[in-house]
């Protein structure tokens, strides 16, 4: 009796399938967390738009707090404190505090759950009307 020295059809039709199966597994798993990069690109970027519009109220908060305190509810005031990248939304308080919350959404369709598509900074400012010219 001759003795089998190779594979038979069925053993490598079984390892074929094991390895797509494998494969696609590891394609799937590759595409989440090019999903989740992603997404954490689009959370720096928000962290950024928002911490530019923070920034961009301490030049006039003198004036804010003193002086002029309907400056923050000007419309140009207000759009010079929208993001600067477009498919970003930011929130600002209708009027102003000395302790805010700010929140920077965007939209991500490949996640599931776009609540988490945002993000939210509290901005406080310490009250300089009494040493402000």
């Amino acid at each position: 009796m001759k003795k089998q020295a190779g594979f038979s059809l069925l053993e490598v039709m079984i390892s074929v399938v094991i390895a797509g199966i494998a494969l696609l597994g590891l394609a799937a798993a590759q595409l989440k967390s090019l999903q989740y990069a992603t997404n954490s690109f689009h959370y720096t970027v928000s962290l950024i738009q928002g911490q530019n519009s923070i920034e961009r109220i301490w030049p006039r908060i003198c004036e804010i707090q003193k002086t002029n305190p309907a400056l923050f509810q000007d419309v140009d005031f207000r759009a010079s404190l929208a993001p600067q990248v477009a498919d970003y939304e930011i929130t600002i308080p209708a009027i102003y505090n000395d302790d805010m919350q700010i929140n920077v959404a965007w939209v991500d369709e490949r996640m599931t759950d776009n609540a988490e598509n945002q993000i939210s900074l509290n901005a406080s400012f310490p009250d300089l009307s009494a040493v402000c010219l």
